[in-house]
């Protein structure tokens, strides 16, 4: 009977509710409502003006940047520009600041939180190209108007400092290709050092496995981006400055006139002249050793000729090579991909360039996919589904679980979910079982954490270097349709996250494919002149991530995996 009178009691209670409350409750929904369109309104106005700000930024690209006399360009016009935009923001971040009732900026503050990283990124690329120094928080803050007693309603979150400050690196690695491109060969050496004390301060931050996490780890391979770019450039002009060196060399010219008036002096016959057998040999004794210079001469110019051909050979190759192409060697250096377009994720290697190692813990399964049950993570299933490849060879990559409590950077993880990008250094005992692996990431001393593990904690990749019909070849995988849940490593990372196929590879043009041929710079080395080597195709994957904003982004099937599941 209780059931029953539980049931009757409902209807009473409705009818005894005062009609005014919902009438209250609709005139809150009204209000945030209202209150939302306005927001809305403003931030329309401050994206408007960022991206003003942005286009105009764009344009140092092609701005000749003087290195002594940067007065004397058109630079400081440009940033006058954009300073008059940034200082009009000030109107809108006071409408806003307005709008927002008091104790509510935790409330509103996603709706203009892009807008503001933009805005930080255009201040702080301003004060750099003004003054070369990193623009402080505060100062953006008073850029923009942002007022101290604001702080419950708006103001300008570090979180928020800190994305436009990656956002400005980002860019200053593109600028420092362009500029060398532009003549300025001395940017690049400013960016650089720029670039490396930015990167030191955000190595000391705390910072969480989220998307801040991730934007910081593109700081490596934007460092990385500028100092290859730095060495090219530098080695190119080193050996042009030889070849203008050897071909300027006065003392040349004066031997082979000298050379010239031997030689008309030198019989045209077996006649002997007039001045004698001893007048031949005196002329033999002073042409032989300055042709033998002319020789020398010679030999170190055609030398110093091949290497300014071989480096700005490089050069030009790196310039006309696509933007999608991702080479293995270079990704062994942890290189950032160009293009946002196609970013396939990096290969592995104990040789790679030293830095701290990161964890990206998986996000909950119910958020990805439609399916989501993963493969068996029990022992024995394990490895009759992996019979075919064990033993696991020396070298192989892997996805590896570190253990709970243990992580590659030496901080405490006990998710479950969290999986790394790892080599297989050896089989323990000859037990196909039973694994040393390392991680991917190395650390200070330049090598990565080793871990003991078992099959239950590795999932081996795909190997591009495999034959047709070996079981480690990608043609030996599974191929996820779209809509399928997999563990795929996240682009520029060596950390892989649970992800959804949004196309399949069958479904994408095989142009779109990877492209994995040797490092450009060993080719030349290597006196493959004549030709490319042989390049390999790799079938791509659109995934999208989670807790990634929605974008889609395109990973190389190499590193796309089944989703093991929890255990």
């Amino acid at each position: 009977m209780i059931p029953n009178c539980t049931f009757l009691l409902a209807p009473i209670a409705l009818r005894d509710m005062d009609p005014l409350d919902f009438e209250k409750i609709n005139s809150l929904l009204d209000r945030d409502v209202d209150l939302r369109e306005k927001i809305k309104e403003q931030v329309a106005d401050l994206d408007k003006k960022t991206r003003n700000m942005v286009g105009m930024l764009n344009k140092i690209h092609s701005t000749r940047l003087e290195a002594r006399e940067i007065s004397a360009t058109l630079v400081p016009i440009l940033l006058d520009e954009v300073r008059s935009v940034l200082l009009s923001c000030r109107d809108t971040t006071r409408a806003l600041a307005d709008l927002i009732p008091h104790n509510q900026f935790w409330r509103w503050k996603d709706m203009w939180s892009n807008s503001l990283r933009n805005t930080v990124f255009a201040a702080s690329l301003v004060e750099y190209l003004s003054t070369r120094t990193l623009i402080p928080l505060s100062k953006v803050s008073e850029m923009l108007g942002i007022e101290a007693e604001w702080e419950d309603r708006l103001a300008l979150p570090v979180e928020d400092y800190l994305h436009g400050l990656i956002s400005l690196v980002n860019e200053l690695s593109r600028l420092a290709v362009n500029a060398v491109t532009l003549g300025n060969f001395e940017e690049p050496i400013r960016i650089s050092a720029f670039v490396k004390e930015l990167f030191v301060g955000f190595s000391m931050l705390n910072l969480k496995n989220d998307l801040l996490r991730r934007r910081f780890d593109s700081l490596k391979y934007d460092i990385k981006k500028i100092e290859e770019e730095l060495e090219c450039w530098s080695q190119a002009a080193a050996s042009l400055s030889t070849l203008t060196a050897q071909f300027s060399r006065s003392s040349t010219l004066e031997t082979i006139e000298r050379v010239n008036r031997l030689i008309s002096a030198w019989p045209v016959d077996d006649t002997i002249p007039a001045e004698g057998f001893d007048g031949v040999k005196a002329t033999y004794k002073k042409l032989a050793p300055a042709l033998r210079d002319i020789q020398n001469t010679a030999e170190e110019e055609v030398k110093a000729l091949d290497d300014a051909i071989e480096r700005v050979g490089v050069l030009i190759a790196l310039r006309k090579a696509p933007l999608d192409t991702t080479l293995q060697e270079k990704r062994l250096k942890r290189l950032r991909a160009p293009s946002p377009s196609v970013t396939p994720a990096p290969a592995a290697s104990s040789t790679m360039t030293s830095r701290s190692s990161v964890s990206i813990t998986l996000p909950a399964r119910s958020s990805v996919g439609p399916s989501a049950s993963g493969l068996s993570r029990d022992p024995k299933s394990r490895r009759e589904a992996l019979h075919k490849q064990l033993p696991l060879q020396e070298g192989r990559r892997v996805a590896f679980h570190p253990p709970p409590g243990k992580t590659a950077n030496g901080t405490t993880d006990n998710d479950e979910n969290t999986w790394i990008l790892a080599l297989v250094t050896r089989c323990i005992n000859a037990d196909k079982n039973r694994y040393e692996v390392q991680d991917a990431e190395p650390q200070e001393d330049g090598t990565g954490v080793l871990y003991n593990t078992t099959l239950r904690a590795i999932i081996p990749l795909p190997d591009p270097g495999a034959s047709p019909g070996n079981p480690a070849h990608i043609s030996s995988y599974q191929t996820f349709p779209a809509g399928a849940t997999v563990l795929a490593l996240y682009p520029d990372t060596s950390c892989f996250y649970r992800a959804e196929v949004i196309v399949a590879p069958k479904d994408i043009h095989p142009k779109a494919g990877v492209l994995l041929r040797h490092q450009l710079t060993k080719q030349m080395s290597d006196g493959c002149k004549k030709g490319n080597p042989p390049a390999k195709y790799m079938p791509v994957y659109k995934l999208k991530f989670e807790d990634d904003d929605n974008q889609e982004h395109t990973v190389a099937a190499q590193w796309v995996v089944e989703w093991p599941g929890t255990s």
